[in-house]
């Protein structure tokens, strides 16, 4: 006959056997719920996606992003636009040359002149893309809010449309940005920049180490007060208020590098400070790239 020890030794030992059971069971069914959910996974088709395209330093590098996202897949550049409207800082020539040699398709999305409500426009666009093209996301690099607004525009066209939104460089760190662009080799130059804190001379220069600390020193002397009373606000690292704009004419997704034919003189427009509000920034002299024809090596 057991003794009292020995029958509360072996109840311990079957209530571990119980509890060892039970632990393997779960474990088990956690494996094949695990199982089903990674094959799942792996059988769910990449979201088609569109870059919204400038040609620019942001979405050159947002595209790099989704081209290294599993779940997307990139085969489109798209520009919105004011019908047939010449892009004086993003030349539309040397868009088409850029897609090229990515190996993308560049599509357009025009809005007529006289387009008022542009909210509902972007949203007929991107229901279009979807349509015709099987858009599911569109990634754009947008850092930051622009003017008055108090969300992502493109998350809310976006949305409204039915379809995803990618922001890989949404509220990055300015220098940390610009330092990626330069670790991962692209090939930047400055297509617009406007007063008071760039002058000629920057149009067609590279975007390098160089560059950053010159702006960054242009951020370190602050505003003039007529500067800050004329409302001029500093100057953003990345150019996020409208202060400068960029072209890419190389990088680590680029085929070949584009070559350009620059006139000697870029174009300067003098305008009185404009009316917009909120975060843009207002300028009264603006420096464009003059490009007499788009070249390859």
């Amino acid at each position: 006959r057991l003794t009292t020890v020995g029958y509360n030794t072996l109840n311990i030992v079957l209530n571990c056997c119980q509890i060892l059971y039970t632990s393997l069971l779960r474990i088990g069914l956690l494996a094949i719920q695990l199982r089903h959910y990674t094959k799942s996974k792996m059988e769910e088709k990449p979201s088609i996606t569109a870059i919204s395209w400038t040609g620019g330093k942001d979405c050159n590098l947002a595209l790099l992003y989704a081209e290294r996202d599993p779940s997307l897949d990139v085969r489109y550049l798209v520009v919105f636009r004011i019908s047939e409207k010449a892009f004086h800082a993003h030349p539309i020539p040397l868009m088409r040359k850029q897609a090229e040699s990515l190996g993308l398709e560049l599509l357009f999305v025009d809005f007529p002149e006289g387009t008022t409500d542009y909210f509902q426009a972007y949203v007929d666009g991107i229901r279009n893309l979807n349509d015709t093209y099987g858009v599911t996301t569109i990634s754009t690099g947008d850092m930051d809010l622009v003017g008055t607004m108090e969300r992502n525009w493109m998350e809310r066209c976006c949305e409204a449309a039915g379809i995803n939104v990618h922001l890989p460089l949404w509220a990055i760190d300015r220098e940390k940005a610009l330092n990626t662009m330069i670790e991962e080799e692209f090939e930047i130059i400055f297509s617009c920049v406007k007063s008071p804190f760039f002058d000629a001379n920057w149009i067609n220069r590279k975007l390098d180490r160089s560059a950053i600390e010159d702006m960054q020193k242009i951020i370190s002397s602050g505003l003039t007060p007529e500067q800050i009373n004329d409302g001029v606000k500093p100057l953003d690292l990345c150019g996020e208020r409208g202060e400068y704009h960029t072209m890419c004419i190389g990088g680590p997704l680029y085929k070949k590098k584009i070559c350009l034919c620059i006139n000697d003189e870029p174009n300067k427009q003098v305008t009185k400070q404009t009316s917009w509000k909120g975060n843009i920034h207002n300028s009264s002299c603006i420096y464009t790239i003059s490009l007499n024809d788009t070249a390859e090596n």
